[in-house]
């Protein structure tokens, strides 16, 4: 893509332009990569419609905040989908018009200002932090949260009338999270000693810890951005973005942390330190499993460390708990998808609207089946369609939209891994996946949205724009053939 700047056209870097070799670059060009990523004359000051946008964002921050205040999600829904229309102009703002000197410091601190109106809330969208708080008092006392359930009376002594009382599901459910979330919940707990109040139920330390996680998913994502030779006010694309702004600082749910340790995973994978990256997405896995499904598109092919490196980093995570509490440690994993509908069929999508409107009758095992084939085919072609030293952010891109997409999750914050990741390579159709997932918000009937609304908004509205784009790119892309540029969006 061209601009013109002051009477000079400028080449600027897309998506597409840069796969094929700043992904791959050695350490020791970072330097010349980040220059390169910045304009050689910014124009100085602060865009004024960034500033707009960035006032009218917190206007519904504020709105979206007093609706979690009166635990009204669908006000909250509103609220969030409405920020979403305001932050996609200010993400084409920030795609196509470039950026001003000091955009970059605006953005990060209007996405600190952001986080301050979300974080003045109670956990009114979703009681895990409950869970969390809990969990990480146990660790801290010495007891393990996955031998007992809440309502074992060998626990009498840690319940308490701010926490227990909203856990759910705490006369069942032994804890669903691995060892790395275990002990990230216990950095909470702890932090709450210091910043906690007799009122916050111990949300205060964990929402700090999230907030750190925050931190770290913007540092990591600057020095991929820098890598890959793209402006550091991408960054925007995450740090504006509704979905963490609620969902990780706000309700204080784990998946930053799973987020955090992901993009730091592939920010060592893009400088060719395959042993580190192993690591990190183990610890990532071991917070939450989705970051296994980019694996592929960031495994070098034979070498072994990385494979290696994530095989002995979680068996030293789940080794202690192991000896503990045995398989124990899988918690409430299999009830879990039970209740959301998986192994009946109904919790996914799919088969939920061949159902509705009488198309067929899929078994869950069957779509199940179906779906691993379809993410099986999308990992080898990310691990076989690229150099043997590459690392492709389509790929990456597309591998976790396509997990999120197939595996039919029911919850907005299940969709936050993926929106760092669209600051390297935002898809439109990927990018509104994230943006239509708060309509899970959406309160149900007889009152509110069907779930066949809820999947059309969610899943389908970003699965028709995907087909409509991809092919509106290779007609675009034959039609500029011979003009030396064959894709009209590079």
């Amino acid at each position: 893509m061209t601009r013109l700047d002051g009477g000079a056209v400028t080449r600027l870097a897309t998506p597409n332009s840069i796969t094929s070799t700043a992904m791959s670059m050695p350490t020791n060009r970072i330097g010349n990569a980040r220059a390169a990523a910045q304009p050689a004359h910014a124009t100085p000051g602060l865009s004024p419609a960034l500033a707009v946008l960035a006032l009218a964002m917190a206007f519904a921050t504020a709105q979206a905040a007093s609706a979690v205040d009166h635990h009204d999600s669908g006000g909250y829904a509103q609220a969030a989908l409405a920020h979403g229309a305001l932050f996609a102009i200010a993400v084409s703002f920030i795609l196509w018009r470039g950026a001003r000197a000091m955009d970059l410091v605006f953005v990060l601190v209007m996405a600190l200002v952001l986080r301050g109106v979300a974080m003045t809330t109670e956990p009114g969208l979703t009681t895990d932090a409950y869970r969390y708080v809990w969990d990480g008092r146990l660790t801290l006392a010495g007891w393990s949260p996955y031998l007992y359930i809440p309502a074992d009376e060998r626990l009498a002594a840690f319940r308490d009338p701010a926490i227990y009382p909203h856990i759910n599901q705490r006369e069942t459910a032994f804890t669903i999270y691995p060892p790395v979330a275990q002990l990230v919940f216990a950095a909470g707990a702890a932090l709450d000693r210091w910043v906690g109040t007799a009122a916050d139920a111990g949300h205060n330390g964990m929402k700090l810890v999230m907030l750190a996680c925050e931190a770290l998913i913007v540092w990591g994502l600057v020095c991929w951005l820098d890598a890959a030779r793209l402006p550091r006010e991408r960054v925007l694309i995450y740090a504006w973005h509704p979905l963490p702004l609620w969902e990780f600082a706000g309700q204080a749910h784990i998946d930053a942390a799973a987020t955090a340790l992901l993009v730091l995973g592939i920010a060592a994978a893009v400088r060719s330190r395959q042993g580190l990256a192993g690591a990190l997405i183990a610890g990532a896995a071991l917070v939450k499993y989705f970051p296994i499904a980019v694996f592929p598109a960031l495994w070098k092919r034979g070498d072994w460390r990385m494979p290696a490196a994530f095989a002995v980093m979680a068996g030293f995570l789940y080794l202690p708990h192991l000896v503990v509490a045995g398989t124990k440690v899988i918690g409430f994993l299999a009830n879990h998808l039970d209740n959301e509908g998986y192994r009946s069929g109904w919790g996914f999508h799919p088969v939920w609207l061949l159902r509705e409107f009488g198309l067929g009758d899929v078994s869950g095992r069957t779509y199940a089946a179906v779906a691993v084939a379809v993410l099986g085919g999308v990992a080898l072609w990310t691990l076989v369609a690229r150099r043997r030293d590459e690392i492709r952010p389509e790929h990456l891109v597309a591998l976790s939209a396509a997990f999120i997409w197939l595996t039919s999750s029911h919850y907005p914050w299940y969709f936050g891994w993926l929106v760092p990741l669209l600051a390297v390579y935002p898809h439109p159709a990927a990018l509104l996946m994230t943006l239509t997932a708060a309509s899970l918000h959406l309160p149900r009937p007889p009152d509110g949205i069907t779930w066949t609304g809820i999947y059309a908004l969610t899943y389908w509205a970003p699965f028709v724009l995907f087909l409509v784009y991809e092919a509106g790119r290779r007609v675009f892309a034959g039609r500029f053939a011979g003009r030396g540029n064959a894709d009209p969006t590079a």
